[in-house]
């Protein structure tokens, strides 16, 4: 080997300039897995501006630069994956209270009793469906609390929201029950 190749060899491994901020900020920013995708996206940006700061020979911090993409891509598809989960075990809850108050806005009562377990009656459904068209009807309907419990073979569960009505903002919360696999309402309120 030519003392020239041994000579930039040395100087690569041996790095003893400044650090690479961009690096050790993205290495940083990776270390925070915690932080949903924020982090790992800035984690990725930065480990690839530290990539490039690093191609010069005095600069350090090559290492922490690629370890900087990796966290931040383990943070993406991890937090991604977490997501594309809760979204996928929602989902069923979700559907039903959109259809539910869907329903009821659009006086449709008799589907909406075909969601209910039973216990609820025509009169209550009516009810229900003459105060969102007086609200002026659903707009819009966002669910912000799902829970379920499986006790005994039996499922029940829990699903609130808000209903957008040009008469303003309205709360939600249904009971539920799983029968068959099929989603019901064993109670509801709308205020």
């Amino acid at each position: 080997m030519s003392e020239v190749a041994a000579a930039e060899i040395s100087s690569a491994s041996s790095r003893s300039g400044p650090w690479s901020i961009t690096a050790l900020a993205g290495f940083a920013c990776g270390v925070f897995l915690i932080v949903p995708f924020g982090a790992g996206i800035a984690s990725v940006v930065l480990g690839i501006m530290g990539l490039r700061e690093t191609r010069e020979p005095w600069v350090r911090g090559r290492r922490l630069a690629v370890a900087a993409i990796a966290l931040g891509l383990v943070n993406i598809v991890g937090w991604g994956g977490y997501a594309e989960f809760i979204s996928g075990i929602s989902a069923p809850g979700r559907s039903m209270a959109h259809r539910f108050v869907t329903e009821l806005s659009e006086d449709r009562t008799s589907d909406a009793r075909g969601d209910c377990a039973g216990g609820i009656s025509e009169t209550r459904l009516q009810a229900a469906a003459d105060q969102l068209k007086q609200w002026g009807g659903a707009k819009s309907v966002a669910v912000f609390y799902i829970n379920s419990d499986t006790t005994s073979g039996a499922t029940t569960g829990s699903v609130r929201g808000s209903i957008h009505t040009p008469g303003g903002e309205h709360t939600f919360q249904l009971q539920t029950v799983g029968e068959d696999g099929v989603w019901k309402v064993r109670d509801f309120s709308i205020q």
